[in-house]
């Protein structure tokens, strides 16, 4: 028996074999097609995708910008984003047609492209009607390159976690071995390897039972568990290495200048959609390379996009996470935003005040999220008394604003908030425990009161900040006379000052990187000791003046 759907929702039964059906094969196909076409038009109308709907593809994405392999040992994994007419992006790297214009330059296995001979040529990736071209250049394609210690082995201490904090990189390492924390110090790590205890660490004889790659497959006892598998390209890569025996580098070998992950942002259509990410390195010697198999990825948010150690982005819940990609001293980061699945979406129109509304607008329109209606005169009256002077509105200013039938009335109240003192002081406020304006063992309350008075005058004034922060930080002369050289009587180590500077006016938290390099941020300890010495200019003196019989007024110089 057949069970055949109606129009109408109800269901009727038919058998084939039987010569008396009271239904004909016309009548039957009739009755399925009307059906077929019935359910098609409720699924359009009901927010399906037909083909009219369909996003279509605007752009190709093809990343790296350009192909560069040098020396036989050189790879170079290719990502193609695709960015539909929604907004969408998806990774369509592996249905692209790509076309060589010299097909001996190179050799491709999946995605990965490897070099075959020497030359230059175009790669042409094609996909729903749209074509990119990125140049490809191939040199050295028969020469092998030597296995580097800090080129090839001090990322797979970063990648594994063997460096970090809880491990081979604490201040005392762990189970009777250190290395530097995330790996800031290659000539120690490489002593502490080679030279530093004798036995089983490195087996020169046969590499795979030295005692460093049998803990990390786990074929010995490891605290930290199995780090990689013995058919794995980092195993293979130490074994290398130690069958070289264990050279160190020149000092003129290249050192890593910066990173990139590609791609730069994506938007994600529902859970379970995946990214390929590829991370390119730039060295000093101008050559780059890809280095996603050594760099380690991290995510701000494994609820929304989490990321697997070969660079494989997949989405999660709806929202926004950064992707980070760190390798060598240098961490990059990609914005990834993820959306559920088949969400229709149209972003109303929106008349922009001033660059900010677009900034916003931009934001919103990528979350797929409408901005909040316009609210009320009472609500708007309350919120910019308290965002503008910090304080109520009067019944008076309640009047007065409410009732006003001008259609200029928010913007000229925002204007005379503006010039009303409360918004000065309330911005005095702010800014006075950012600069931490206080009296104290060393600055006499006099002195604190010039400070706090001289940056009322600069933001009653309405002096620009970069104008105001320059004569802050290039203040020179006494305490008294110039009131703003308190700043570097607050805090007296240079150190600190470098740390409160970064902090305040760059907004960026420099700390970790007097220790070690930064873990999350692209800072060095070069860079935290370099940026430090500029501060190691101010110089300071003592003057007694008639006003004070203490030595408290002080002279700051730079």
């Amino acid at each position: 028996m057949n069970r055949l759907p109606n129009c109408d929702g109800r269901v009727w039964w038919m058998n084939p074999l039987s010569v008396s059906s009271r239904v004909s094969a016309m009548d039957v196909s009739r009755r399925v097609l009307k059906c077929t076409l019935a359910l098609w038009a409720a699924f359009v109308c009901a927010g399906g995708i037909g083909l009219a709907q369909e996003a279509m593809v605007e752009s190709l994405r093809v990343y790296p910008p350009e192909i560069i392999l040098e020396t036989s040992r050189s790879r170079q994994l290719l990502v193609v984003q695709a960015v539909y007419s929604d907004g969408i992006t998806r990774d369509v790297t592996a249905q692209v047609q790509l076309q060589l214009s010299n097909a001996a330059l190179v050799r491709q296995e999946g995605a990965t492209l490897f070099p075959a001979a020497d030359g230059e040529g175009q790669l042409t990736v094609s996909f729903g009607g749209k074509s990119q071209a990125v140049p490809v250049k191939v040199t050295k394609a028969t020469e092998n390159r030597d296995i580097s210690f800090r080129l090839d082995i001090m990322p797979i201490f970063m990648k594994t976690g063997c460096n970090t904090g809880s491990c081979h990189g604490a201040a005392r390492g762990k189970d009777g071995f250190r290395l530097s924390l995330f790996g800031f110090d290659p000539d120690g790590d490489h002593y502490r390897l080679t030279r530093e205890l004798s036995g089983r660490r490195l087996d020169l004889a046969v590499p795979s039972k030295s005692l460093l790659i049998e803990k990390a497959v786990g074929a010995v006892p490891h605290t930290g568990g199995k780090r990689f598998t013995p058919d794995s390209e980092v195993c293979r890569e130490l074994e290398r290495w130690i069958d070289a025996n264990c050279p160190n580098d020149p000092p003129t070998v290249p050192t890593c200048t910066s990173i990139a992950i590609y791609p730069t942002q994506a938007v994600l259509d529902g859970e379970g959609e995946k990214q390929q990410v590829t991370v390119i390195a730039k060295y000093s010697d101008g050559t780059t390379r890809d280095v996603t198999a050594l760099s380690l990825f991290l995510s701000n948010d494994d609820s929304v996009a989490s990321i697997n150690p070969d660079g494989s982005v997949t989405a999660g819940q709806r929202g926004e996470a950064y992707i980070m990609a760190r390798f060598a001293t240098h961490t990059v980061g990609s914005q990834y935003i993820v959306l559920p699945k088949g969400l229709k979406f149209s972003f109303p129109p929106q008349t922009p005040v001033n660059y900010v509304d677009e900034l916003v607008n931009a934001k919103l329109q990528k979350l797929r999220m409408a901005p909040s209606a316009v609210c009320d005169d009472e609500t708007f009256l309350r919120r910019v008394f308290l965002d503008l002077t910090g304080t109520l509105p009067t019944n008076e200013d309640y009047q007065r604003f409410v009732p006003s039938p001008d259609p200029q009335k928010r913007q000229k109240l925002i204007d005379e908030l503006l010039e009303r003192k409360e918004f000065t002081e309330i911005w005095v406020q702010y800014w006075a425990e950012w600069l931490m304006i206080r009296s104290n063992n060393v600055i006499s309350p006099k002195a604190a009161l010039l400070y706090y008075n001289w940056l009322a005058d600069q933001i009653g004034r309405n002096v620009p900040l970069d104008k105001m922060v320059q004569d802050l930080l290039s203040a020179s002369g006494g305490t008294f006379k110039v009131p703003q050289t308190n700043y570097y009587q607050n805090e007296t180590d240079i150190l600190k000052v470098a740390e409160n500077v970064a902090q305040v006016f760059m907004g960026m938290r420099i700390q970790c990187a007097q220790c070690h390099n930064h873990p999350f941020d692209r800072w060095t300890m070069d860079d935290y000791y370099s940026f430090a010495a500029f501060f190691s200019q101010i110089g300071r003196s003592e003057e007694h003046t008639s006003e004070l019989q203490s030595p408290c007024n002080l002279v700051c110089r730079l």
